[in-house]
């Protein structure tokens, strides 16, 4: 009896070895084929296609067998208008074989928007709408009303624009407020020393102020230069206490020169000794 378990028992482990080694062969010759069909291991460097027409790409992405696919448009104004701005997978990054490159383009004409109702709507509150919708803000206005920095109108291009009309996205628009019928017009004169010239418009515009002249020196050659520009001076000139009409022009002077914003951090670092 014992002599037929003991074999019973060596043919159950012989049939046990024989299925493993058939279902390792079968496991050995399907990774193998798949391996082959989806090219594991093998790698595609995607080509830099910013900057092309999606046509002038093609070529390009047939070469290296790859697809390209338009997903989206934007406007970007520094670019030249139906070529791609963006791409994904990023160029020189490792695809498969086949692989759809995704491209965004740029779009012929700055999208529209809708401008929205925001009459008799704070001013911050104002500014946060504006800028979420992707509009700039140029110059606040005041005239007469009850209601002080209460936000009665907006401007496009000298005119009032209306509630629901259509406006190019990255315009710029300014703000009529309400002065509030008061002679308490004064506000704080902020300092600008040592801010680029966005900073500054960002500043004033939350002191109920605007950006002035602007007087450039010999060190700014170029629109790139002047947004990098540092504010080495301004009129009215910032002191403590002193005050200003709200809606009042501040003039900025601004510079490249090392030695001048040098001696703007020489400043500060006097003004914080006792």
């Amino acid at each position: 009896m014992g002599f037929f378990k003991k074999g019973h028992i060596i043919v159950l482990l012989i049939n046990i070895a024989v299925a493993s080694i058939v279902l390792f062969v079968i496991g050995y010759i399907v990774l193998n084929r798949l391996e082959k069909y989806t090219n594991h291991g093998y790698y595609i460097t995607v080509p830099e296609l910013r900057g092309l027409t999606p046509d002038e790409a093609k070529p390009f992405a047939k070469e290296k067998n790859l697809q390209i696919l338009v997903i989206d448009s934007i406007y970007d104004n520094n670019a030249k208008p139906g070529t791609i701005v963006e791409q994904f997978p990023s160029p020189n990054a490792h695809v498969k074989n086949n692989r759809a490159i995704q491209l965004t383009i740029n779009a012929n004409a700055p999208e529209k928007i809708i401008f929205p109702n925001l009459r008799n709507v704070a001013f911050r509150q104002s500014l946060q709408r504006l800028k979420n919708l992707g509009l700039n803000v140029g110059r606040i206005e005041y005239i007469p009303s009850n209601f002080k920095n209460l936000v009665l109108d907006f401007k496009y291009e000298g005119n009032i624009i209306e509630p629901n009309s259509l406006i190019q996205k990255g315009e710029t628009v300014d703000i009529v407020l309400g002065n509030g019928n008061t002679s308490n017009d004064q506000v704080a004169i902020p300092s600008l020393a040592g801010k680029t010239l966005a900073e500054a418009k960002a500043i004033l515009l939350r002191a109920f102020l605007n950006v002035g002249e602007i007087l450039p020196d010999n060190t700014i050659k170029t629109e790139a230069d002047q947004s990098t520009a540092i504010i080495y001076q301004q009129e009215p000139e910032f002191e403590e206490n002193m005050t200003m009409k709200m809606g009042g022009d501040i003039t900025l002077y601004l510079t490249k020169d090392k030695e001048k914003i040098m001696a703007l951090d020489s400043l500060s670092i006097e003004e914080l000794q006792p």
